[in-house]
């Protein structure tokens, strides 16, 4: 475990979540804030497993961010990765489940308290420009 970390937030998402999630890894980012998200990390040649546990490994929060495209993605895979995070004895790193939809909630992660980013952008929005949609776009 890093005595400091290079990332405060690590953003995992999957590829059709992006477009959803990119507002908020650069609001995250414009409020100062040290961003794993994979369009600014990852490079062509990288190997994406290595680079993601090492984005993993070096970021103070976990945000993962569920839908139904994630739940209906490689799903054990994801749940194993966020085993470190969820880990009662990491006290030096955090893990936040951020609902992108009304999907059903899976497994063991339907025990830890979520945010509603939907809600929360609607309410936003509503109150910024009433004529955008609920992500923020005419």
């Amino acid at each position: 475990m890093p005595d400091e970390f290079k990332y405060d937030v690590f953003l995992s998402h999957c590829a059709k979540d992006r477009a959803v999630v990119r507002p908020l890894a650069e609001r995250l980012r414009k409020d100062g804030l040290k961003v794993w998200f994979d369009e600014w990390v990852l490079k062509p040649g990288d190997s994406i497993p290595a680079k993601i546990e090492e984005g993993l490994e070096h970021s103070r929060v976990l945000v993962l961010c569920m839908s139904a495209q994630v739940f209906g993605s490689d799903w054990a895979q994801l749940e194993a990765g966020t085993f470190r995070f969820r880990d009662p004895l990491n006290k030096e790193q955090r893990f936040i489940t951020l609902r992108l939809d009304d999907a059903p909630i899976k497994g063991s992660l339907a025990q830890f308290l979520n945010i509603n980013w939907r809600f929360i952008v609607v309410r936003t929005c509503k109150f910024n420009n009433p004529s955008w949609g609920a992500y923020g776009q005419n």
